[in-house]
């Protein structure tokens, strides 16, 4: 019977995979206070236990196609607040990041050659010890782009696979306890006192309701336009250059009732109807300019619509209060990671938010703030596929320096092809749109479904391995996991003259932990740590992606 059993997971594979992913993200949800063991951690753990049963040999192409879509959508979302770090987030910032990924490989490269670390288990401890799942994608494609044997490219992928499950717990769990309890005391500072410091400097409310933005209710009022009234012939146009844009023309009838189509350009005649939106104070004014009053419903039936508009230029809550007066009402904000947030102080180009009020009055505001995300839930394949495409081309590329090949591969061309091609979609939003949803499950799936094949696969070697490089590997992984976070806290402080709290936010963003990033905002009750973040984690994510295809280069 169990034969019977492990000839037909051998002989559908598929099935293995799919225990993998179910089994996985079950593991995956389990916390210990800030520490999540995470989907992919859990997939590959069952991946090494199932993949004892038998020798599991799944096609590279399946892999790959996995991890070239997981990888090109990480360059996608992150592309363009990658660019937009240049711009507005300070070059401090920027040189931190840049140092953390640069002194995280020289020190494991030194270590490793000191060691004699082998290059799958090189490329594993980088995975796991700087917890980025993405190094085992990229580590994959160039060693099967190496001129080695199938056997040998299948014992080195397993080292990968094995060093990284090994030395992942620590990554997580000990430079959370670094940087939330160690790192301020070496700073010797009193961080939450620093936190409220820096609060104060830049009036930074956080998630506090403080900033929340009072709201007029929609005051419609419908006039008959007199002979004599002063806006005869005047264009629509011109009616709301005159009130400030603060009272708007939602509808036109003409004398009959009937309601008619029309735009900027439109001329207003004697006995025309109009419906207009405004607030009570700036109808005081318009009152004797326009006609009489008239009180039917008929004329006062507007149009309620919703918006989503993507934020491409400077937003703050002056703009808001604007909003404010033409009865629009925003009724939900998003980051650029599509996670959603309740403080409007925080908007910022690039963001998302949902607008809602008269038809007319929304119209007015799009061109102020950026264009309206109306591709809805449609994915562009072909541009994507594309992306793809160029990422593979570009990966395929090989650069001998003494005789050393070096190679992004496959993985590292997709996440450069998704960097350029998400920047220029958020340019160009009509074309290339893929949806947050999407995006999620290309990320999420896709990366889990590459680890559980990568998990098979190792199944077989994981027992010996472990014996042979366990204890070892672990403290290696410990070494690596905390040296480049403390010789970045200390560049930061002393040669950045980085403040406390921007210190350890980059450091959280350099090393592309987010739970540790949640752990500081908990304990220090602010998200104020996530403005240094953001722009740190986007160049986090591109540069140690790219390490372990250098590792395997050069060890």
């Amino acid at each position: 019977m169990w034969k019977e059993v492990v000839n037909f997971l051998t002989s559908n594979p598929s099935i293995a995979v799919f225990i993998c992913l179910g089994l996985g993200y079950l593991i995956g949800r389990i916390h210990i206070k800030s520490f999540k063991v995470g989907s992919t951690v859990g997939v590959l753990i069952v991946g090494l236990i199932v993949g004892q049963i038998a020798n599991f040999d799944i096609p590279n192409i399946v892999k790959n196609i996995f991890f070239d879509l997981f990888i090109f959508t990480i360059g996608y979302e992150v592309g363009p607040a990658f660019v937009r770090s240049f711009k507005s987030n300070g070059l401090r910032l920027i040189i931190d990041g840049v140092f953390f990924s640069v002194i995280a490989f020289i020190f494991s490269l030194i270590i490793f050659k000191v060691f004699h670390v082998g290059r799958g288990e090189g490329a594993g401890i980088i995975a796991g010890a700087l917890t980025q799942s993405a190094v085992i994608g990229t580590s994959a494609s160039s060693i099967n782009a190496l001129n080695i044997s199938h056997a040998a490219k299948v014992l080195l992928n397993s080292k990968v696979a094995i060093a990284y499950a090994i030395t992942y717990v620590f990554g997580t769990a000990g430079v959370i306890i670094f940087i939330k309890d160690i790192a301020p005391k070496i700073l010797h500072v009193d961080l939450k006192e620093e936190t409220k410091k820096l609060i104060e400097k830049l009036h930074y409310k956080g998630n506090s309701s403080s900033n929340s933005i009072s709201t007029n209710p929609i005051n419609i009022r419908a006039f008959n336009i007199n002979n004599d009234a002063n806006i005869v012939n005047w264009t629509v146009k011109k009616f709301e250059h005159k009130f400030k844009n603060k009272i708007v023309i939602e509808k036109i009838f003409d004398k009959n009732g009937s309601s008619v189509a029309f735009d900027s350009s439109t001329t207003l005649e004697p006995n025309m109807k109009i419906s207009l939106i405004g607030n009570t104070d700036n109808f005081k004014q318009a009152d004797t300019n326009i006609g009489n009053e008239i009180f039917d419903d008929k004329y006062k039936k507007i149009n309620i619509i919703q918006k989503d508009i993507k934020l491409t230029k400077v937003f703050n809550l002056p703009s808001l209060q604007e909003l404010v007066d033409k009865s629009i009402v925003i009724t939900k904000a998003m980051d650029e990671n599509d996670k959603n947030f309740d403080d409007f102080s925080k908007l910022k180009t690039g963001d998302k938010i949902s607008i809602l009020g008269p038809e007319n009055s929304i119209n007015h505001v799009i061109s102020s703030l950026g264009y309206v995300c109306d591709d809805g839930n449609v994915t562009d394949v072909s541009f994507l596929s594309i992306g793809i495409i160029i990422g593979i081309l570009i990966g395929s590329i090989v650069i001998a320096i003494k005789k050393v090949p070096l190679t992004l591969g496959t993985g590292g061309g997709a996440l450069f092809a998704g960097l350029f091609l998400g920047w220029w979609q958020d340019k160009n939003p009509k074309i290339g749109n893929i949806p947050s949803s999407v995006r999620w499950l290309l990320k999420s799936l896709g990366l889990n479904l590459f680890i559980g094949c990568v998990g098979l696969s190792a199944g077989a070697a994981f027992i010996p391995a472990l014996k042979q490089m366990g204890w070892q590997v672990l403290l290696i992984g410990a070494v690596v996991s905390i040296l480049p976070f403390l010789a970045t806290l200390l560049f930061g402080k002393f040669v950045l003259k980085l403040n406390a709290v921007d210190n350890i936010g980059g450091l959280c963003g350099s090393g592309t932990i987010t739970a540790a990033l949640n752990a500081v905002t908990e304990q220090e009750g602010s998200s104020i740590f996530a403005l240094s973040y953001t722009p740190t984690y986007a160049i986090g994510n591109i540069l140690i992606t790219i390490m372990g295809p250098l590792i395997i280069a050069l060890l």
